[in-house]
C-alpha cells in the first residue's frame, strides 16, 4: 500500500508541477500569519514544530471534522482553557474564539481538531488520499504554490456546487471570500479580515531621518499628489547614495532588496505581469520595463548596495537597512519583528536608531496609481478536498469558525486584535498607524500571479551584474513560462 501510495504521488507531482521552492527560505517567499503577538512563517522550519496529538473524540456520534495544517492552530475541540494557546495574552478575540467553539459543537454536532501534519505532509495528505477518494481530512490550510495546481485538477470541491446561491461567500463577502481561478468555481477559500488583507504585504520602506537629512519631501506626500514615479524613485536614490565619511568610497546607498520582492513589487507598480494568464507575458514591453529598471538601478545608476549572489542573499539583502546607511527596501511586518526592529515584545531592548516608514511603490511608466496591483495573491488559503462527506456542514463549521466575532467587524478588526500589525513597524503610535494603513492599502489590492510558482529558478543574478541585458533574460525565460502555464492549466 505504502509504495502505491508512493506511485500516486510520484504521477501526481509530475501533474500538477509543483513549485521546487516552496518551503526553502534561500530564494523563496517568506509570507508570515501571525497568532496573536506570535510571528508564524508559512515557509520556513514548520517541520520543527511539535506536532499536536490526535485527540479522541469525546463522542461516537458526533461527526469529527479535522483541519490539516503544517503549525499548531487555537482553538479547537481538544483546547479545555484560554492559556492552552501560549501566546494568549488576555485579549476579548481569543476568549470569543475559545467560546465559538462550544457554540460550533452544539450548533452543528460536531467536533473539530487542527492535524498538525507538517508542511510536506500537508501537500502529500491532500493529494494522495484526495486522489485515492478518501480524503484524510475534511479541510486543508494551503498555499498557492500547492493549492491551485489542487484546484485545477479536481480535488478541491466547487462550492458554487454546493451552497446556495444566496451564500455570503457569493454575495457580500463579509466573512468568506475565494480566488477567482477564472475558471468559475470557488474551490480556493480565503478568511475576510484586516489581517489577511495586510500578510504577505511588500511596501516600500524607507528611513526616515535619513531621506529628512537631506531635505528630501516624504515620499507619501508624492504619492498623494501622484508625482511618486520611478523617475523620482531613482533621483532620490541618486541623492542618498553617498560617501558619507569622504574616504572615497561609497558607504551609503539609495536602495537594498532580496530579488524576489524587488522584481515582484517593481511588475505591479507597472502594471506588468509574468504569469498571470495562460499566456506568458514576461516577453512583454511592460515586464520588459521592470527588467530594465532592475539593470538600469545595479549598472546605471548605481543606486543599490552590492547585491550578494551567495545563498545568504535572502538574509543579507532583506535585513541590510538595520545598519543604518539604505534609503529605500522592501518593508515587511515580517521583518520588523524578526529583528525586533522596534522591541514590540519588550523582551529585546534593542530598537532601531531611526524610524522606518511604509508608503506605496512608485508607479513605472506602463502603470497606473489606480490600477496598479498591490499583492500578489497569498496567505492563508484553504480546500475542501473532493469526495469529503457533507461538504456544506464542512463549509458551514469552517465559515462559523472564522465568524467567531458574530458579525461585528469592529471586533474582529480592532487595534486590540490587530495589535501585532500596528507594533511591530515602529516605536511611535502615530507611525505604527500610518503604516498600518499603507499595509492596508497595498493588500487590498491583490492580484492573481503565478511567476515565482512555476517550478523553475530565474538567473536574477546576471541580470544584477549585468552580463544578460533585459531583452535576453526575456528570451531565456519566456518559453519555460509558457510551458509551465501550460502544464499549469490545460
Amino acid at each position: 500500500m505504502k509504495v502505491y501510495k508512493k506511485i500516486i504521488a510520484l504521477l501526481l507531482v509530475c501533474s500538477l508541477i509543483f513549485a521546487a521552492t516552496a518551503c526553502k527560505k534561500s530564494d523563496s517567499e517568506k509570507d508570515t500569519d501571525t497568532v496573536g503577538s506570535e510571528v508564524v512563517d508559512n515557509m520556513d522550519d514548520k517541520d520543527d514544530k511539535e506536532e499536536k496529538k490526535d485527540p479522541a473524540p469525546k463522542s461516537g456520534e458526533k461527526r469529527i471534522i479535522n483541519i490539516g495544517t503544517w503549525w499548531v492552530q487555537y482553538y479547537d475541540s481538544s483546547h479545555s482553557a484560554l492559556e492552552d494557546d501560549p501566546t494568549y495574552s488576555g485579549t476579548l478575540a481569543a476568549q470569543l474564539k475559545f467560546d465559538n467553539v462550544k457554540k460550533i459543537e452544539d450548533k452543528y454536532n460536531v467536533e473539530f481538531y487542527w492535524k498538525n501534519l507538517t508542511y510536506e505532509g500537508t501537500k502529500e495528505s491532500l493529494n494522495v488520499s484526495t486522489l485515492a477518494g478518501t480524503p484524510d481530512c475534511d479541510i486543508y490550510l494551503v498555499e498557492l504554490s500547492f493549492g491551485i495546481p489542487a484546484a485545477l485538477n479536481g480535488l478541491a470541491t466547487d462550492l458554487k456546487t454546493v451552497l446556495p446561491a444566496d451564500s455570503d461567500l457569493f454575495t457580500d463577502q463579509n466573512v468568506a471570500t475565494y480566488l477567482d481561478l477564472g475558471d468559475g468555481k470557488a474551490h480556493l477559500l480565503k478568511r475576510v479580515e484586516a489581517a489577511s488583507t495586510i500578510e504577505a504585504t511588500y511596501p516600500l520602506a524607507f528611513n526616515l531621518q535619513m531621506l529628512q537629512d537631506y531635505n528630501l519631501e516624504d515620499p507619501r506626500a508624492l504619492y498623494e499628489r501622484g508625482e511618486w514615479t520611478w523617475d523620482k524613485f531613482i533621483e532620490y536614490c541618486k541623492v542618498l547614495t553617498d560617501d558619507t565619511d569622504g574616504d572615497g568610497s561609497i558607504d551609503q546607498y539609495g536602495y537594498c532588496g532580496f530579488h524576489q520582492e524587488t522584481f515582484e513589487q517593481l511588475l505591479m507598480s507597472n502594471g506588468a505581469s509574468v504569469a498571470a494568464t495562460t499566456t506568458e507575458e514576461l516577453s512583454s514591453a511592460p515586464t520588459g520595463e521592470v527588467l530594465q529598471m532592475i539593470y538600469d538601478m545595479y549598472n546605471v545608476h548605481k543606486i543599490c548596495y552590492p547585491y550578494d549572489t551567495t545563498d545568504s542573499a535572502s538574509d543579507t539583502m532583506r535585513f541590510k537597512y538595520r545598519d543604518g546607511d539604505i534609503g529605500f527596501w522592501p518593508g515587511a511586518a515580517w521583518i520588523a519583528a524578526q529583528n525586533a526592529d522596534y522591541d514590540y515584545t519588550g523582551e529585546q531592548g534593542v530598537t532601531l536608531e531611526f524610524d522606518t516608514v511604509f508608503v506605496q511603490w512608485p508607479v513605472g511608466p506602463s502603470g497606473s496609481q489606480d490600477t496598479n496591483g498591490g499583492k500578489v495573491s497569498a496567505g492563508e488559503y484553504y480546500i475542501i478536498p473532493s469526495g469529503v462527506e457533507e461538504p456544506e456542514l464542512v463549509y458551514n463549521v469552517l465559515y462559523d469558525m472564522w465568524n467567531w466575532y458574530d458579525g461585528d467587524a469592529s471586533i474582529r478588526d480592532d487595534e486590540e486584535t490587530l495589535y501585532w500589525w500596528y507594533a511591530v513597524t515602529g516605536k511611535d503610535e502615530t507611525l505604527q498607524n500610518e503604516n498600518f494603513d499603507i499595509m492596508f492599502d497595498v493588500g487590498s489590492r491583490e492580484i492573481f500571479e503565478l511567476w515565482n510558482n512555476l517550478g523553475f529558478f530565474y538567473d536574477f543574478n546576471s541580470l544584477i551584474e549585468g552580463s544578460v541585458t533585459p531583452a535576453q533574460f526575456q528570451e531565456t525565460y519566456k518559453q519555460q513560462v509558457q510551458d509551465a502555464l501550460d502544464a499549469y492549466f490545460k
